[in-house]
């Protein structure tokens, strides 16, 4: 399976920075979940169920994806 880092043919320092960005930006995506959860409970008083939930259904899904791909290889 051909992913984009083959496409544009990074070497490995290439790719390295490109897992990196990719934490980086997961890491600044969850700080702004957590941040909109807080400010849900704090300022209007209400529990986003959704969003609190849905964060481990997208972590299963990933999970699950990853078992395919891995038994696929």
């Amino acid at each position: 399976m051909k992913t984009e880092m083959d496409a544009m043919r990074m070497d490995e320092r290439q790719r390295a920075c490109w897992y990196l960005a990719n934490r980086a930006t997961l890491m600044i995506v969850g700080l702004v979940w957590l941040s909109l959860i807080v400010y849900e409970v704090v300022h209007n008083n209400y529990v986003p169920t959704f969003m609190i939930i849905m964060v481990p259904i997208f972590a299963l899904v990933r999970f699950t994806a990853y078992k395919y791909y891995i038994r696929k290889s």
